[in-house]
Order: C-alpha cells, then structure tokens, then sequence
C-alpha cells in the first residue's frame, strides 16, 4: 500500500496531466474503499489546487478534497487556490473551482466571498454554459444553508452580496440554457423549501430555533423571489414547458409556491377588509362624526356615502 501511495504522489508531482488524472483517480478508488488518503489529500492540495493544471485534474482534487479531512493550513492553500482559479482564462477550471466553494468550512467561507466577491459575480455574465450552470448550482446550494444565514446576520456586506446572488439565481431561470434554466429553478425551490421546514419545524417545537434576525433575513430573500416569479410568471411558466418533462416537479414548484403566497395575501387583504367594512356600518353617525369625515381621504367618503344610501 506504501509504494501505491508513494507511485500516486509520485505522479502528482509530475507535470504530466495524464498522469495526474490517472494518480487522482486511483486516489478516489482508495477513499472509496474506506482507506485513509489524508497523505495524498495533502500532495493533492499542493501539487494541483494550487498550481496550474487541467480543467479534469482539478474537478478529481477537488472531488479527493470532498472525501476526506483538511487541515486549517490546507483549507488556507485551498482558498488561495481557488480564488486564483476564478480568475483563470478557461472557463472549465473556473467551474471547477467554483464546485468546491460548498465544501468551504463555515468560518473560512465569509472572508472566501469578501475576497472573491467580484469574481463569484463576473461567472453569471460568463458567454460559457458550464461556468453559468456551476456559479448557479453552487450558490442555490451554499445560500440556502444555515451557517450562511447566520453569518448574514452579522455582516450587512455579505448580506447585499448574497441578496444580489439571489436575484441573479432567479434570473437564471430565464437563461438560454436548458440546464442552467432547470438548476435555478432547483435553487429557488430549496430556497422555498428549507422556509418552509424551518417554519414547520418551529411549529413542532424544534429545540434548534432560529433567530429573529435569520428568519427576517430568510423572509425577506422568499419574499423577493416570490415577488420575482409572479412578475415574470408567464414567461417562467413558458421556459418551464421548454424544458424536458423529466425536470417538470422541479420547475412547476416555485410557480406554484408564489402563486399560493399571492392568493394568501391577497385571501388576508380581502378578509381585513370585510372585517373593516362590518365594524364601519356598525357605528350610528352623528352629526359631528358626518363633518369630521370630510378630513379622511376621497375614497372613504365616496364608501361611506354608498354604505349610508343602502
């Protein structure tokens, strides 16, 4: 086993892309059989993450990176690398370093955004569909999650920043490609989807309760994508029927989650109004209450002088 590990890292260091390749799949074979690989994670990290390499060495070192431990060092070579990555001519080593941005620890992935908080935005104006459905998977992915929630909480930058990504996942759901349009529609439905649990779960009395100030802060992005979905509902449901009938579910839901959510508010607008309405004709007017009246607005008068006819 020494002398494989010893050939894989051997290989690693080369500058040969198909030996590369070739090392780091035979480094996936032996995470896969529960071996400990944390030594050629480490040549891994070194030797291709942060260095030049191809588009496919990258995607399998970030891939060996997902299937084992970092140290805080190597996590600080992992960022570097990435962040120099972003910035890289090919758009497939882009996409590759935008994949592992899920992995990233929580309290290393605030100043990751901060840093790279530019080039993370360039990728959704990116002329290549694979970078474009990379930025748009990840992120649906990343921006729902609790720890980032919470590091909104204390960071108003990171905030915008996240809020403006969020606008832009919506409106991928417009994009030309069918699979960057399917997976925005998949990231705003587990945007709706993981509201919905928290809410239920806090109705159930879950002990692990969110704050104020993450429920307000994951309110405010549901309320603006509904808002977004309703307004281009119909050019949403037309790009939905393009797509294939396989992503169907997945692109039905957030129309159907906007469109309830409109009904519900408008169902509560309608209700407080009858209810006004009840309490207005209840009350005997007197003289004084007829001239003090004209002090309301144009449409109260008109209503009350209908409600008095009847």
């Amino acid at each position: 086993m020494d002398i494989l590990f010893a050939q894989i890292q051997a290989d690693l260091r080369s500058n040969d892309a198909l030996r590369q390749t070739g090392a780091l799949l035979q480094a996936l074979q032996q995470s896969a059989a529960g071996r400990d690989i944390s030594v050629i994670a480490k040549s891994a990290v070194e030797e291709i993450v942060a260095s030049p390499a191809s588009a496919i060495s990258k995607k399998l070192a970030f891939d060996l990176i997902r299937s084992t431990r970092l140290t805080t060092d190597l996590w600080e070579i992992v960022c570097t690398g990435i962040h120099t990555d972003l910035d890289f001519p090919d758009p497939d080593v882009t996409a590759a370093a935008v994949s592992i941005l899920a992995a990233i620890p929580s309290y290393r992935l605030g100043k990751l955004i901060a840093d790279c908080n530019k080039e993370i935005s360039n990728c959704f104006d990116s002329p290549s569909d694979n970078l474009r459905f990379s930025i748009t998977e990840t992120l649906g992915c990343i921006l729902a999650r609790d720890d980032l929630v919470t590091l909104c909480e204390n960071n108003v930058n990171l905030l915008d920043r996240v809020s403006i990504w969020w606008s832009r996942i919506g409106q991928n759901m417009l994009d030309r490609s069918d699979a960057v349009s399917k997976v925005a529609f998949e990231s705003v439905g587990r945007l709706f989807q993981e509201f919905e649990s928290k809410r239920m779960s806090r109705l159930a009395g879950d002990k692990l309760v969110d704050s104020e100030n993450s429920v307000a802060i994951r309110s405010n992005w549901v309320s603006s994508m509904v808002d977004f979905v309703w307004r281009k509902r119909n050019a949403l449901m037309v790009r939905s029927l393009v797509l294939p009938v396989e992503s169907f579910r997945a692109t039905v839901y957030p129309l159907v989650y906007a469109v309830k959510a409109v009904a519900s508010v408008l169902l509560r607008l309608f209700g407080s109004f009858q209810s006004l309405l009840k309490m207005l004709t209840a009350i005997r007017w007197t003289p004084e209450m007829q001239r003090d009246l004209w002090e309301f607005p144009m449409w109260f008068r008109i209503w009350h002088r209908f409600w008095l006819r009847r």
